[in-house]
């Protein structure tokens, strides 16, 4: 508990002991008035609760309080006896789960209330009274640190769900490469990082995939595909570089920072694709299996400079280089694109 205090109070609020504050100039007994630690209109909010308070006595009342001091929410139990007043204020409570909020509130408001009783003016001229209290008090401690335990357990469980989550999201589970959840968002991480650079994109599908999968089983068609994205991913440029899986034989790359594009930057690029991805063929479990790819590119802050016609551009140029006899490219045309759709 980062900032927290419990303290012993008038019923002006004035703090009279403090078990314990943390910062210690949170609340110092004799000084430290409770109503200074807040804005006038938390002040409000404080007041009402801790004047209810004083109206119904052995009752713990709960409020939720933002104090001047980091402008922290800290959440108040107040419990009135006699003439004092017992506050406790921790700030932890809102990051529980529900269920572990409202065990936390039983617990400290049974803790406070024991420790209200072996103060009280009877209690204290009588040893087994605070001897019992006190015995209270230390399984109520307990609790608390039991209770702790398990949120602890429970985040860490909860961060490696999310790790794990986060991985599935980012990672396709087959090849490694970005997913089809994420592509997008890595695509506009590189680009906000320089928004005036050019970038290309290649959206590649793979040729006559089917007839691998359809001939060999899936358990090939994966090792084919995992094979495929090994190579994919293993392509350098003159700038940044992202290897995604689109779709099932759909993959892209895409390439920021890119000093010019013109006929002999797309012919380079291809080339070297080609000697990197598809000249040899791919080791599977049943030997080796050629591959061949249509590729399509459209240019970031030429074409286009929305991500989602960016890309769009790209598919339609592949298909062209499908339409063409597959195993080439085509860099897309924004004159024919808009013929085409412009006879439909």
């Amino acid at each position: 508990m980062s900032n927290s205090f419990f303290v012993r109070t008038t019923t002006l609020g004035v703090v009279q002991e403090a078990y314990w504050s943390d910062p210690i100039s949170l609340a110092i007994p004799y000084k430290t008035t409770l109503a200074e630690l807040f804005d006038e209109d938390n002040r409000r909010t404080f007041e009402k609760t801790f004047t209810s308070a004083l109206l119904e006595k052995h009752k713990v009342f709960c409020s939720h309080v933002v104090i001047v001091e980091e402008r922290l929410e800290l959440c108040f139990f107040i419990l009135s006896l006699d003439q004092d007043v017992w506050v406790l204020a921790v700030d932890y409570l809102m990051e529980l789960p529900p269920d572990l909020q409202e065990r936390q509130k039983h617990l400290l408001f049974k803790m406070i209330e024991q420790v209200a009783a072996m103060h009280s003016r009877f209690s204290l001229h009588n040893s087994q009274v605070v001897y019992s209290h006190f015995e209270q008090i230390q399984k109520l401690n307990n609790q608390l640190v039991n209770t702790q335990r398990e949120l602890q357990r429970a985040n860490k469980k909860l961060e490696a769900l999310n790790l794990d989550l986060n991985n599935r999201l980012v990672k396709d589970p087959l090849t490694g490469l970005v997913s089809r959840y994420q592509y997008r968002s890595e695509m506009q991480r590189v680009i906000n990082a320089n928004p005036q650079a050019i970038g290309l994109f290649a959206f590649i599908d793979i040729d006559a995939f089917k007839h691998v999968n359809d001939t060999y089983g899936h358990a090939v068609g994966d090792e084919y595909l995992v094979a495929f994205a090994k190579r994919l991913a293993s392509l350098t440029s003159e700038g940044r570089l992202i290897a995604m899986r689109i779709a099932g034989d759909e993959f892209g790359l895409y390439m920021h920072e890119l000093a010019s594009v013109d006929d002999e930057i797309f012919s380079s690029l291809y080339r070297k694709f080609e000697v990197y991805v598809t000249e040899r063929p791919l080791s599977t479990s049943i030997g080796e299996l050629a591959i061949s790819c249509s590729v399509g590119f459209a240019v970031y802050n030429r074409d286009t400079t929305n991500l989602f016609e960016l890309i769009e551009y790209a598919d339609w140029a592949m298909y062209q280089a499908k339409r063409g006899g597959k195993h080439g490219y085509r860099v897309f045309d924004k004159l024919l694109y808009d013929q085409r759709y412009s006879e439909q």
